[in-house]
């Protein structure tokens, strides 16, 4: 078997996955959260850091950014997987 049929077996089974669909949900909740998303606007022109902590404090920005670090830990221990095979 490939390694590119492996990998995009692997896609195809992260997308279906658990986890993709919290994250979707939650990026949702993230976006319908109209008051956080003029506080990520207005931090991305001001850079104030009083923003900052109030966007990092959100609940739902916090839900979000431990599901997408969940994600980034699953794929790096793919990649060395992979690594470790093809080594």
């Amino acid at each position: 078997m490939s390694y590119n049929l492996v990998y995009q077996e692997l896609l195809s089974m992260i997308k279906r996955s658990e986890i993709s669909f919290e994250i979707k949900k939650s990026l949702e909740d993230v976006y319908s959260d109209k008051e956080l998303i003029e506080k990520i606007n207005k931090y991305k022109e001001t850079h104030d850091e009083t923003l900052k902590k109030e966007i990092y404090n959100n609940e739902k920005f916090i839900h979000y950014k431990r599901l997408e670090n969940e994600l980034n830990l699953l794929i790096l221990k793919l990649n060395n997987i992979f690594k470790e095979r093809i080594d």
